[in-house]
């Protein structure tokens, strides 16, 4: 244990000094800017702050394999961060199509498969199981698919992404101790490895992330996060809290690509779905052809600040949050 705590210590250090040192302070030099288009003056941010996730989650590795730390699972999820990741560098860099994206997205789930670290049954509440060893591995690849794209869409303001995925993380690691209490015979260790792998270096990226932003995540930080959910969530065995806590960027998503009519790019849409008062305030665009995201849903409900809207968004999460532990306790629990 004192091995996966030095690993973490060395991934937070490193996160926070690729953050300070690189991205914030050698991005913008080379261009590598997003613009606060939430923002009445429309501060360029430096972009790609994912970069740093991925470097730390780097550094973790490395320190728990030296002292022996480093378990199958935590190498699976690794593993799929860093595909996602890399998905995620070549999208920001060159601007994937928008159809190419999700595929290579989906094999991310791939070491997930070849390290054979999914389970084979999937668990429902009320003691419903399905034993679905063949098909399980195709689900693998949906499933991150899934969360990746979802989590790239709900990168909306600042913080809602990395905020977010703190909240989802951190509730799936409260499942599993759920589901060890009820079920037994888990070995702790692995859980305790990838939980300190992600959520130290996701804090570092969030306080730099959050309202108001210092740095942007790109495709780099959101592919890698929504990697890693899925990665958790299946790896862990743990599908229903997994899609629960997952309902807010999921129901965002939908209602973008169905209004939008299809997959699209921010740089595709030539109305905004949101407006920028002079004060700062955000309001709906009543333009017919803005796409008919949550955000805009949020706005037309009372929200009207961008700090709210994330307060908004991180409280809708924690509730999908406590549903997702209330489902792990009829799937676990009930039959005990």
């Amino acid at each position: 244990m004192l091995g996966l705590v030095a690993a973490a210590v060395a991934g937070l250090v490193v996160t926070y000094m690729f953050l300070t040192r690189v991205v914030v302070k050698r991005f913008p030099g080379r261009g590598i800017v997003g613009v606060d288009v939430h923002k009445p003056n429309r501060p360029a941010i430096p972009e790609m702050g994912g970069t740093a996730l991925l470097a730390g989650i780097c550094a973790y590795v490395a320190v728990a394999a030296l002292l022996g730390s480093l378990t199958n699972e935590t190498m699976a999820v690794f593993l799929t961060v860093m595909v996602s990741g890399a998905i995620g560098v070549a999208d920001d860099l060159f601007k994937l199509d928008k159809r190419v994206k999700p595929a290579l997205c989906a094999l991310a789930g791939i070491p997930i498969v070849l390290l054979e670290t999914h389970p084979s049954t999937l668990v429902l509440p009320l003691s419903v199981t399905f034993n679905i060893p063949t098909l399980y591995p195709l689900l693998v690849l949906i499933a991150i698919a899934v969360t990746t794209n979802a989590t790239n869409m709900f990168d909306v303001m600042n913080g809602v992404a990395s905020g977010t995925s703190l909240i989802v993380l951190a509730s799936l690691v409260l499942a599993w101790f759920m589901k060890c209490f009820f079920v037994g015979g888990m070995d702790v260790t692995a859980i305790f490895g990838a939980a300190l792998m992600m959520l130290p270096t996701l804090f570092v990226v969030f306080a730099y992330n959050k309202y108001p932003s210092k740095v942007f995540l790109g495709d780099t930080g959101t592919l890698a996060m929504g990697g890693a959910v899925g990665a958790f969530a299946i790896v862990f065995g743990l599908e229903l809290p997994g899609v629960l806590t997952m309902m807010v960027p999921i129901t965002n998503a939908f209602f973008s690509i169905f209004s939008y009519g299809g997959l699209f790019e921010r740089s595709e849409l030539r109305t905004r779905p949101i407006l920028v008062g002079a004060d700062g305030r955000l309001s709906s665009n009543p333009d017919p052809g803005a796409p008919l995201t949550l955000t805009r849903i949020m706005l037309l409900l009372g929200y009207e600040g961008e700090e709210e809207v994330f307060g908004g968004y991180m409280l809708l999460t924690l509730v999908m949050a406590l549903i997702a532990l209330a489902s792990g306790f009829l799937a676990w629990g009930w039959s005990t």
